[in-house]
């Protein structure tokens, strides 16, 4: 498909739904215009250069949050981020941090859970593919990932205390006093 049909095709799906979020956002219509219009010339670019995104709905949001925050930036302006844009950046880094340290923590555990967690989990293979490699039965390959997950879990607790959000999405985290798993936190 040609990329400015698709681009076409997103402008008049998504336009007035990013308008509105922007909207809530920024003090005037012209400036969430701009905002609106940046955020399609950056989709323009990444499709020009045969980069479509994939999951297109969660790629515009993501870009045009971005846009948001940069449009405060620029303004360096004394107003605050909205809440909500501040708080999203707060858990990616919260998240981004943490999950720095699963893969020494999958490396850690038992063999038999170890391979499939990686396999599943670090290399995305579907749980079929993990069970022909480790010539394995696909239950047990479920069952195997599961309990590996629960003593992954077991490990984060045991080093970090988790905060989560209302939804019980995780927020921030502490490491735990005592804790010998700090090196792989920033």
């Amino acid at each position: 498909m040609d990329y400015t049909v698709a681009v076409g095709q997103a402008w008049l799906e998504y336009r007035k739904q990013l308008l509105a979020f922007i909207r809530v956002r920024v003090e005037t219509l012209e400036d969430a215009e701009d905002i609106l219009n940046e955020v399609f010339s950056k989709l323009v670019k990444v499709a020009s250069e045969n980069k479509y995104p994939g999951n297109l709905a969660p790629w515009l949001y993501r870009v045009t949050k971005n846009s948001i925050v940069d449009y405060y930036r620029s303004k360096e302006c004394i107003e605050q981020l909205p809440e909500d844009l501040a708080e999203e950046h707060e858990k990616a880094d919260a998240i981004k941090v943490i999950s720095r340290c699963l893969l020494p923590m999958i490396q850690a555990l038992p063999e038999n859970y170890q391979q499939p967690l990686m396999l599943s989990e670090i290399e995305g293979q579907k749980y079929k593919e993990v069970a022909s490699e480790l010539h394995l039965s696909l239950s047990a390959v479920k069952s195997r990932i599961l309990r590996g997950r629960k003593l992954l879990y077991g490990s984060i607790l045991a080093c970090c205390e988790i905060r989560r959000d209302n939804r019980g999405k995780v927020v921030d985290y502490e490491v735990k006093s005592g804790s010998s798993c700090g090196d792989c936190l920033g």
